[in-house]
């Protein structure tokens, strides 16, 4: 069985809302994508501009995006974004120990309060993130957010 195509950085996904408007993603490398702050109810200009202000960026399952998924219908070339390097946490639930990834690959001991306002280091499905985006949108709080945040971990 052939493996599934891997989406390339650089490439602009499109993500309708419930409501009719659409929000943007960049995959930056996979699984991580930045996701646009504004929201549009007509396709903008794809540009490195559409990304010059970046609602948050998540680590996303390989689903989320292509045949059942969102469409791929871009690209842009990274090295004119300045998108932060993302920063996530994770949470060990036997040890109870908490770790924040500086580069997304090597985990290094924290304290819940340095991990506070860090990304959780989990994989969102595609209905998830367009349930946050939607709430972003809205101002909102995203119940799957909530659950993630290192404040509400024991």
């Amino acid at each position: 069985m052939p493996r599934r195509k891997k989406w390339k950085s650089g490439n602009v996904v499109e993500i309708e809302l419930d409501d009719g408007s659409f929000s943007y993603g960049v995959v930056i490398e996979e699984p991580l994508v930045a996701f646009t702050e504004a929201t549009f109810t007509e396709r903008p200009e794809i540009t490195p501009k559409l990304f010059s202000e970046v609602a948050f960026q998540l680590w996303v399952m390989n689903s989320a995006i292509g045949k059942n998924g969102w469409p791929v219908i871009g690209d842009v070339p990274l090295k004119e974004l300045s998108i932060p390097d993302a920063k996530f946490y994770r949470h060990d639930i036997i040890s109870k120990k908490f770790y924040h990834y500086v580069d997304c690959t090597n985990d290094i001991p924290s304290t819940r309060e340095e991990c506070v306002g860090l990304e959780c280091a989990a994989v969102w499905r595609k209905d998830h993130v367009e349930d946050r985006l939607k709430a972003h949108k809205e101002g909102a709080v995203c119940q799957w957010e909530e659950s993630l945040r290192a404040e509400n971990k024991a």
